[in-house]
């Protein structure tokens, strides 16, 4: 009676086992999440990538991109993947790095952008030290207060972006002006120093995106 029921413990599973088959429907199920997921991990993805930097207020144009072919997997809804995916009138919101992948939150429409272009004479040494896109400071030095004392300067704007360097001349004498973009809530007091005629530094921040070492 012993041995009968040891051979009936030990006796090999019939096909007809629902356990039997229900391990086997999830082996199988396994393996072809598996094989499905290396499958999306492994595809390559059209996606749109900068030529050059574009900075905020800047208008998404096709010829500033091109377009590369990665493995994005799950990220690729968060980019840009052909020109046609670019809304009408769209510009950037935030600086746009060369070489960088256009991400769907960077772009948006003007109204969107916080920030308003300002012009500022400089000298040549200090716009060579800065790029378009770059983040740089705005420093204000002011008059001093009274004869023999010291000129005392401060931080005016901490994060503008510059838009575009202009060179120019003037009677041989080389001039420059920096266009940098700079939070709508400073404009006033970016405005009123130079209508003051005061000294208004541009300074290239280290290790920030586009600052020339």
């Amino acid at each position: 009676m012993g041995a009968t029921a040891a051979m009936m413990r030990l006796r090999t599973p019939r096909w007809k086992d629902p356990r039997l088959i229900v391990g086997i429907v999830l082996v199988v199920a396994s393996v072809l999440m598996g094989a499905v997921l290396v499958s999306r991990l492994s595809e390559t993805t059209s996606v749109l990538v900068a030529r050059s930097a574009i900075v905020p207020g800047d208008a998404i144009s096709v010829e500033d991109l091109e377009t590369v072919e990665l493995r994005l997997g799950e990220q690729t809804d968060h980019y840009v993947g052909t020109p046609e995916a670019i809304p009408d009138g769209a510009v950037a919101l935030r600086t746009i790095r060369a070489g960088e992948l256009v991400p769907m939150s960077a772009i948006g429409q003007s109204a969107e952008v916080p920030l308003r272009p300002v012009v500022i004479p400089v000298d040549a040494a200090v716009a060579e030290s800065v790029v378009p896109g770059a983040t740089v400071e705005l420093w204000h030095t002011a008059p001093a207060a009274e004869e023999g004392a010291d000129a005392q300067a401060g931080l005016l704007v901490p994060d503008a972006v510059v838009r575009r360097i202009d060179e120019g001349s003037s009677l041989g004498m080389q001039e420059m002006s920096v266009e940098v973009l700079v939070p709508s809530d400073s404009v006033d007091e970016v405005l009123e120093v130079l209508s003051q005629d005061e000294r208004l530094d541009v300074i290239g921040i280290p290790g920030a995106h586009g600052v020339v070492p």
